[in-house]
């Protein structure tokens, strides 16, 4: 119960996270502030600094196995990004590329997470 508290709580800072830099985003090019090929860019950055920012979050609550806890929520996340995908008719293999982006970079942060723990 401890372990899904911790999970439940991480996935919550992660859609957070990205609610906030998407907010931003959308602010900035409302106003006229950013042009579109810088969206487009941020577009693809905000998912692999925000699921970063999650296996980051997940890494500095692990005691062993960051890699791991990195790919678990990743792939809870990728799981509810597939379903929405695929019932919008829109997945293609660069979206499965991109996914694949997206877990790396998830592993990445949880394994710099649990070593910045100790």
């Amino acid at each position: 119960m401890k372990y899904l508290k911790k999970l439940s709580l991480n996935l919550l800072y992660t859609v957070i996270f990205f609610i906030l830099l998407s907010l931003i985003l959308t602010t900035f090019h409302y106003f006229n502030i950013i042009n579109y090929q810088t969206i487009a860019i941020f577009k693809i950055i905000i998912p692999i600094l925000t699921l970063f920012f999650g296996g980051l979050l997940m890494g500095k609550k692990a005691t062993k196995n960051g890699w791991l806890e990195g790919l678990k929520i990743s792939l809870i996340i990728i799981s509810i990004l597939t379903i929405i995908t695929i019932l919008i008719n829109e997945f293609t293999p660069k979206i499965l590329t991109f996914f694949l982006i997206l877990i790396l970079s998830s592993i990445f942060g949880s394994i710099i997470g649990i070593n910045k723990n100790t």
